[in-house]
């Protein structure tokens, strides 16, 4: 896990230097493997053990940071007038899922959005560790995954076929072309998702090439997983 100093100090106030705080990660269990220094930041390269998923993202690690500070940790604002937000039409979208392997399925669509290339801001947060900038849509999608750990995904709304979303499992050797044109041939018990027609999702994984969002995309379903407690 990659995790920018400059992104952690969004989060919390950190006075350690980077290599005690290097230290203080390591005791702890989160330990650092690397800390690079670049031209304008430095990058902590974090070993995340299985048992800690919850350290999969800036807010996690920062969170740990807070905790070895003494300090506390600065969450995001959210937006609370979404609920005010009037639906200007409705858009029809069935949802089958399997109560076992995926118990919610949760997520809102989108109309009249402009598909372009991201702020300057955001390419930097992407690029600094590692990851490539596509387009505005993907990449806040990108961006609140690391940031928050919780993996979301934009679907072309237009290209679900038969307005149709199904969570099941696959049976195995099924062809799925991965948004990043990679070809799979699925294991069986894949978790995916399939429209009316085809698979069109790697569930939590990788989104596919068939519903993918690009220049000429114009409404989204964005599915955001909600954890159930």
């Amino acid at each position: 896990m990659l995790a920018p100093l400059s992104w952690l100090k969004e989060y919390v106030d950190i006075t350690l230097t980077p290599e005690k705080l290097g230290e203080k990660l390591t005791e702890i269990g989160l330990g650092c493997e690397k800390i690079e220094k670049t031209k304008d930041d430095v990058i902590f390269d974090l070993e995340i053990t299985p048992n800690r998923p919850d350290c999969l993202s800036i807010i996690g690690i920062a969170r740990e940071i807070a905790a070895i500070e003494n300090n506390k940790i600065k969450l995001p604002k959210a937006y609370k007038d979404i609920e005010n937000v009037k639906p200007a039409k409705t858009l029809p979208l069935k949802i089958t899922t399997d109560s076992i392997i995926n118990p919610r399925f949760t997520g809102i669509i989108i109309d009249n959005i402009k598909v372009t290339n991201s702020p300057d801001w955001l390419k930097k947060k992407l690029e600094s560790i590692g990851q490539r900038p596509i387009n505005n849509i993907v990449d806040i999608t990108n961006y609140v995954m690391l940031e928050m750990g919780n993996p979301i995904h934009a679907f072309d709304y237009e290209k679900i076929k038969g307005t149709t979303m199904k969570v099941h499992k696959a049976l195995g050797g099924e062809k799925f072309t991965s948004v990043d044109g990679i070809s799979y041939h699925l294991p069986k018990g894949a978790v995916v998702i399939s429209d009316g027609e085809k698979i069109i999702d790697l569930c939590g994984i990788k989104g596919g090439e068939n519903s993918g969002t690009y220049k000429n995309t114009k409404t989204i379903f964005l599915r955001v997983p909600v954890e159930i407690s």
